[in-house]
Parts: C-alpha cells; sequence; structure tokens
C-alpha cells in the first residue's frame, strides 16, 4: 500500500470517527433566544472528592452520555475540572443515560437513567446537581438541588440574559416493575446453575456471543432461556434499544442500553415474544430475571474473557445484544 493511500484511508477513518461520535462543550457565549441547561457534578471516592484533567502521570477524565429523542446516538460530554456544566441543546426531552470514568488504568461505566428537559428558546434551566459516592468498585448518583450556588454562576457568566432562570429538577429513576424484596441472581433458592460465563438464566436465543451484536433475521424473534424447576419461580424481561456513544476521538462507537421498547412481569414461562415487530437493521439490549412472588433477582448477565497471542478480549456483567437485520 502507498503512503499517501494509508494517509487517505486514516483521514477517511478519523473523519468516519468524529462523524459517528457527537460531543458537546459548555457554551461560552449565547445568543438572546438560545437556551441553556445548566447544573453541576462532583464525585466522592472514599469521601474524597475527585478532580479531572490530565496530569504528569496519567489522567482522570468523566463523561456524561445524553441521548436526544428521535436517535439512538448518544452525545457525550467531558466534564471539567470544576464540575459545572452549561449546555446549548435543542428544546426537546433527553435521556441522561450515564456515565464513563475514563483512567490511565481503565474505565468505570454506570447507569442514570433520568430524563431532562431543554427549555424554549431564550430560557436558562437549572436541571439539578448529581452527587455521585461511592468506592472503587461503584457509584451512587444522588440528586440535589444546589440551585442559588449554580445560577449565581450562570449570572456571573451570561450577565446579558434577560430571561429568569428556571428551576426543573431531574428526578430519581424509578426502578423497573413492582418488587418488595431481591434475592442474588445465582441465590441456590432459586434453583438454577450459574456458570463461569453466565449469572442468572443462561439464554437460548436469539444468539448470544462474547462480543458484537449478532444478527437476528426475524422481527419478532423469541426470546428464550434455561428455566427453574421451581414451579413458583416466574420471569421478568427488559428489552432495550442501543444507544451508541464514543470517547476520547474512539474510531469505533460503544453500545449501552438506550431506551425501553418492553418490559413484560411475571412471565410463567421461560420464553416470550413481541406482538409488534422490532426496528430493522436497529441494535438491542435484553435481559431478564428471576422473580418469586414480590421477590426478584439481579438481571441476568455474561461475562467472558479471550486471550490470544495478539488479542485479548474481556467483559463482565455484560447484558444479552443482538442486532435486526
Amino acid at each position: 500500500m502507498s503512503k499517501s493511500l494509508r494517509i487517505t484511508l486514516l483521514a477517511a477513518l478519523l473523519l468516519w470517527g468524529c462523524a459517528a461520535s457527537p460531543t458537546m462543550k459548555d457554551v461560552e457565549q449565547v445568543a438572546a433566544d438560545s437556551s441553556i441547561v445548566f447544573g453541576s457534578i462532583e464525585v466522592y471516592e472514599d469521601g474524597k472528592q475527585q478532580e479531572w484533567g490530565s496530569r504528569f502521570f496519567g489522567y482522570d477524565h468523566f463523561y456524561l452520555i445524553i441521548l436526544p429523542s428521535g436517535t439512538n446516538e448518544a452525545i457525550t460530554y467531558k466534564l471539567d475540572k470544576e464540575g459545572k456544566f452549561f449546555w446549548t441543546l435543542p428544546t426537546g426531552e433527553y435521556l441522561l443515560l450515564g456515565y464513563i470514568w475514563d483512567t490511565d488504568i481503565g474505565q468505570r461505566t454506570g447507569r442514570i437513567g433520568t430524563t431532562f428537559q431543554s427549555p424554549d428558546a431564550g430560557t436558562s434551566t437549572y436541571i439539578g446537581s448529581i452527587v455521585f459516592r461511592g468506592n472503587i468498585v461503584f457509584l451512587i448518583p444522588g440528586f440535589e438541588d444546589k440551585f442559588d450556588e449554580i445560577a449565581a454562576l450562570h449570572d456571573e457568566r451570561f450577565p446579558d440574559r434577560s430571561a429568569a432562570d428556571v428551576k426543573q429538577l431531574m428526578e430519581v429513576p424509578k426502578p423497573i416493575g413492582n418488587f418488595q424484596g431481591f434475592r442474588g441472581s445465582c441465590n441456590e433458592d432459586w434453583e438454577i446453575s450459574c456458570t463461569e460465563r453466565f449469572d442468572g438464566v443462561t439464554p437460548i436465543s436469539p444468539d448470544v456471543t462474547t462480543s458484537g451484536f449478532p444478527v437476528v433475521n426475524n422481527l419478532t424473534p423469541e426470546f428464550r432461556w434455561e428455566g427453574s424447576p421451581k414451579s413458583e419461580v416466574s420471569y421478568d424481561l427488559v428489552l432495550y434499544e442501543a444507544a451508541s456513544y464514543a470517547i476520547g476521538g474512539a474510531l469505533m462507537p460503544s453500545y449501552t442500553r438506550g431506551r425501553v421498547v418492553a418490559y413484560v412481569e411475571d412471565l410463567s414461562e421461560p420464553r416470550w415474544q413481541p406482538e409488534t415487530p422490532l426496528k430493522p437493521d436497529t441494535r438491542y439490549i435484553w435481559s431478564v430475571r428471576l422473580r418469586e412472588a414480590q421477590t426478584v433477582s439481579e438481571w441476568s448477565t455474561q461475562s467472558h474473557s479471550t486471550f490470544l497471542l495478539v488479542y485479548a478480549s474481556f467483559g463482565h456483567g455484560q447484558w444479552f445484544q443482538f442486532k435486526t437485520e
């Protein structure tokens, strides 16, 4: 391959990666008729507040994944060291899917799953302050009201804004379904066999692979899994459209759970088939949990690890996924 052709191909890949990876930055100047969404993010690990950016040794970056209505292509936003955000977005509803904590030693991701509204033109809306607390294993988001503090920063940053600041706080997302108790997915009371690969039920169809989205050639596929021999055990199934995102200039997108397509509760048999056809050429993510009256398990997941001479692939706690033709 010639040098010029290699450069052309590389440039094409870079342009493709940029086009497939929408990002958002804080607004510096706005027109009088622009809308602003603002708030703040704080992250505490073992009680210590984290700061973001590159250092002499390593880096820490914190991203939010935001899904606009009418698309499965999410926007990523990289938090600055101050933790305050000021966005200009078209009017409409947005789904704050989750976060990515990207460091030089790895990534942590988590689900948020709450919605917010971008206001009408000329309006500034405070949507709340998210405070994450946890440790090296997990973070739990909490929603707080710091309107006076953040609104003062907004007014200092945009002194020419004549519209009053509006408060429209994000709400804690509600859990899916109805339940009162919880039992681990591999608890012996379920009478199922977890394996090194699967925690919870073992899926049968659609096919589940260790990576990628295996193609299903039916828009009303039958979902099947290995059930429990206990007659008291039933099943809940949830199906999402997959949302794509990319961070740090990645050429290939990653995927996470987007909007809920279907949720069915208390299935007596280990199978389900949608009545409404799924969308063609669309990626989906799904899982099943076990239920006994008002006690449920965790959502079933898969894990894998592959080590070859020039390639390594691993994943833990991943939901099942497929793509329609």
